[in-house]
C-alpha cells in the first residue's frame, strides 16, 4: 500500500522538467477557480469592537470618500470575476483533472488540457453544484461530518473527466465507494504537506496579525495597505506548491482506481521534499 511519500515521490518525478508547464497551467488553474481538490480562528469581542470603531471613525474622514471609489470597484471586478468562476470553474477542474492524470500517467500534457473540457460546462457546472450543496447540507449536522463527506466527494473530478458517460450525481456516487477505506490516506496525504504550506502561508499570516493589530492601535485604517506586499511571497510559493499538490492527488486517485501507473522516467532517484 502506498504512503504520503509514495505519492509525493510519484508527484515529483512526474513534474521532472515539466515544472513551468506545471507552475503556468495551475496559475491560470487558480484564475479559474478550476483547483481539482478542495479541501479559523476566531478573534475575541474586544478585537471586533475594536475594529469596528476603527472602521466608523474612517468613515466619517474624507478618506472614506476618496477611497469608496475605489473600493466599489475592486467588489464590482471580483464580483464579475466569481460569476465567471461559477460558470466555468466546473469545466476547468475536470480540465486540470486530466491535465494532472496525464502528468501521472507520464503522458503528453499541455495547457490547452485546461480548456478541453469546456464543451462540459453543464457537467461541471452541477458537479460544483452537487458536491456544495451535499457537503452544505452535511455540515448542518455537525462540522465533522461536513467534512467527511468532503473526503468522500474528492475523486469526484478525475471520474468524471474520465467517464464522460457519466452524470455528475453518479460520480459522485462512484466516489464515495471509491473513498471507502481511503478517506484516512487522502487526510495523511493533505498533512504531510502542512510544512509546506506554512512555510508559504507563514510570513503573510505573522504581517497580517502585527499590521492589523497596529491598524487598530492607531485606529488609522489606512495602514493595513502594508498587509498587500505581504501577500507577494504566500501567491509565490502557492504557484511551486500548488502543482506539486495536484500532482500527488492525481496520483493518489490512480492508485485507488486501481490503473497502473505508466512508466515513470528516472523513478530510481530518490528525491528530497
Amino acid at each position: 500500500m502506498k504512503l504520503a511519500a509514495d505519492f509525493r515521490k510519484i508527484a515529483r518525478n512526474s513534474l521532472r522538467g515539466k515544472w513551468p508547464l506545471a507552475i503556468l497551467t495551475g496559475f491560470i488553474a487558480s484564475l479559474m477557480g478550476a483547483s481539482v481538490i478542495s479541501s479559523g480562528t476566531g478573534s475575541s469581542s474586544s478585537d471586533n469592537d475594536s475594529f469596528d470603531t476603527l472602521i466608523q471613525e474612517f468613515q466619517k474622514t474624507e478618506g472614506w470618500l476618496e477611497y469608496r471609489s475605489i473600493l466599489m470597484t475592486v467588489l464590482v471586478i471580483i464580483l464579475v470575476w466569481l460569476i465567471i468562476c461559477i460558470i466555468v470553474g466546473g469545466a476547468g477542474r475536470l480540465g486540470y483533472a486530466i491535465f494532472n492524470l496525464k502528468l501521472v500517467d507520464n503522458k503528453e500534457a499541455s495547457v490547452s488540457d485546461l480548456f478541453s473540457q469546456f464543451h462540459r460546462l453543464g457537467a461541471g457546472f452541477c458537479m460544483n453544484f452537487l458536491i456544495g450543496l451535499y457537503t452544505y447540507l452535511w455540515s448542518l449536522l455537525f462540522v465533522i461530518p461536513g467534512i467527511i463527506k468532503q473526503y468522500s466527494y474528492a475523486m469526484t473530478p478525475y471520474i468524471l473527466a474520465e467517464n464522460p458517460d457519466l452524470t455528475a450525481g453518479e460520480a459522485i456516487t462512484k466516489s464515495r465507494y471509491l473513498m471507502d477505506g481511503n478517506k484516512w490516506r487522502l487526510f495523511c496525504l493533505e498533512v504531510s504537506f502542512i510544512g509546506w504550506e506554512l512555510l508559504c502561508l507563514g510570513p503573510t499570516l505573522i504581517a497580517i496579525v502585527v499590521i492589523t493589530s497596529n491598524a487598530i492601535a492607531s485606529e488609522n485604517i489606512l495602514t493595513m495597505l502594508w498587509i498587500i506586499p505581504w501577500f507577494i511571497p504566500a501567491m509565490i510559493g502557492s504557484l511551486f506548491l500548488n502543482p506539486y499538490i495536484e500532482a500527488a492527488y492525481a496520483a493518489f486517485y490512480r492508485d485507488i482506481a486501481g490503473i497502473p501507473y505508466a512508466e515513470l522516467a528516472q523513478t530510481t532517484n530518490e528525491n528530497s521534499d
